[in-house]
């Protein structure tokens, strides 16, 4: 499915999803204490670095420079609140409905597909591939 350019995917449409999603995330009980623990007083910055990422995922726009694989591996091995495999069906239930919410729907498609194939790349790289390693 090819990616929809500007002016379809627009920074501030993408930085309300971004927002409205993680307001989801941080209100629920599981994944709340996980994300709130390393993110505490720097949302606003992640936020950005969110909306960067949806950017270049949904706009192919190349705004995002980091390392989602190395972020995510830190909240696996560290700290109180540590993500587990079965996280992601929760990350994604709240991704639906923000998606449905915020986005034209089209958009709504190619995020929901996007997310799917992002969130089972990292399950099976950090979960399968850590527990095979360790």
């Amino acid at each position: 499915m090819p990616l929809p350019l500007e002016p379809i995917v627009n920074r501030p449409m993408i930085r309300t999803f971004v927002v409205d999603f993680y307001g989801r995330v941080r209100a629920d009980n599981t994944l709340g204490p996980i994300f709130n623990e390393r993110l505490e007083g720097i949302w606003d910055e992640h936020f950005e670095k969110l909306t960067d990422f949806w950017m270049t995922v949904l706009g192919g726009i190349p705004a995002y420079k980091g390392n989602p694989f190395g972020a995510h591996h830190k909240v696996v091995k560290e700290g109180q609140h540590r993500m587990k495999a079965e996280h992601f069906d929760i990350w994604l239930t709240y991704f639906d409905a923000s998606v449905k919410d915020t986005l034209p729907p089209e958009l709504a498609a190619i995020a929901r597909e996007k997310a799917r194939r992002i969130a089972d790349s990292l399950r099976k790289g950090l979960f399968f591939r850590l527990s095979a390693a360790e």
